[in-house]
């Protein structure tokens, strides 16, 4: 596929909500990765505890058999080591913390848990095989200078392989990594849009391939979208197909859109197209959904997805007139 030019960020377009899984973040922000498991516990005083981590693995910047890392309990957000379980940690280094609380440097070094979400997942028995250390391996790799082409293909391999936690994280680092992208062939491309087409199951997944192939403003990707969309059932999606259309065409999103539309016959496979058609926010898309038959109940939800005032009033009436008792 050749590429459209480059504007702005279709992920900033997109203005997606927080991740609920941000491990490679946590990967980039950690002054420390390592495969650790817990093996002791103390309070220090009434607000901080000491958790000491036997390592198991130093994936980068560890530089210790053992750590020691701080928490703070009386904080239920705060993150947490889990005893007895093999774990990677992305830590932070936390010596002025410990220097502030008196703890002995010759004990540590001290570090606390980042506080990304999903940024402390199990490992496996055989560490060598294990994805999530695979892929923790190669951010740091990339850290410390490997050639991006090779980081490239490798985050590739992981963001078409079977791990689901691993590919997409793998998949959202590229979308988030011009440089990386720009080493990608012709081929892979081809490979992310026909799993964004085909993934049927692991919807997220499905989503963020949807979103890095729009990062990489490929033609023919909206297009190819809306055929596999009437397939799908999840209202989610289906707004994130409608936000890369607008974010990739404009306008002419909707027109497209419309198209797909007559050429689906059934209603049941109407209903994410048209709530695509809302999530484009566009004029052309209020336009047609206004002038739709609001008893069929996508058509509101297509509405639902649109923001502007006349749909949101549209959607109004409809829920008061339903909720009206029969004379």
């Amino acid at each position: 596929m050749r590429h459209l030019p480059i504007g702005c960020s279709i992920l900033l377009a997109l203005a997606a909500g927080a991740s609920a899984q941000d491990l490679r973040r946590g990967l980039v922000d950690a002054d420390a990765v390592v495969v650790a498991r817990q093996v002791g516990k103390a309070a220090h005083d009434d607000d901080v505890t000491l958790h000491t981590l036997q390592v198991l693995l130093d994936v980068r910047g560890g530089g210790a058999a053992s750590v020691v890392v701080l928490d703070w309990p009386k904080l239920a957000l705060h993150q947490r080591p889990t005893p007895r379980q093999s774990r990677l940690y992305c830590l932070q280094d936390a010596s002025r913390n410990a220097a502030q609380l008196g703890l002995p440097a010759a004990n540590g070094p001290y570090f606390k848990m980042v506080g990304f979400a999903g940024s402390n997942p199990l490992v496996g028995a055989d560490l060598d095989k294990d994805p999530v250390v695979g892929f923790a391996r190669l951010l740091a790799a990339a850290e410390a200078g490997a050639p991006p082409v090779d980081t490239a293909r490798a985050a590739a391999a992981a963001a078409l392989g079977p791990d689901a936690i691993v590919r997409l994280e793998a998949t959202r680092h590229l979308a988030e990594m011009p440089t990386l992208r720009a080493k990608l062939d012709g081929l892979q491309w081809s490979a992310f849009v026909s799993r964004a087409v085909g993934e049927t199951e692991d919807i997220a997944y499905k989503s963020a391939l949807a979103e890095l192939c729009a990062e990489q403003r490929l033609d023919g990707l909206y297009d190819a979208l809306l055929v596999g969309l009437s397939e799908t059932t999840d209202a989610g999606y289906a707004r994130t197909v409608g936000r890369i259309g607008k974010a990739l065409h404009g306008e002419d999103a909707a027109g497209r859109l419309l198209a797909r539309l007559q050429q689906v016959g059934q209603k049941e496979r109407r209903a994410p197209l048209l709530v695509a058609l809302g999530a484009t926010n566009t004029a052309a898309a209020l336009d047609a959904l206004m002038n739709m038959d609001r008893a069929e109940p996508a058509v509101l939800d297509g509405l639902r997805a649109h923001r502007h005032p006349r749909a949101v009033e549209a959607v109004d009436a409809a829920d008061r007139s339903a909720r009206k008792p029969a004379k």
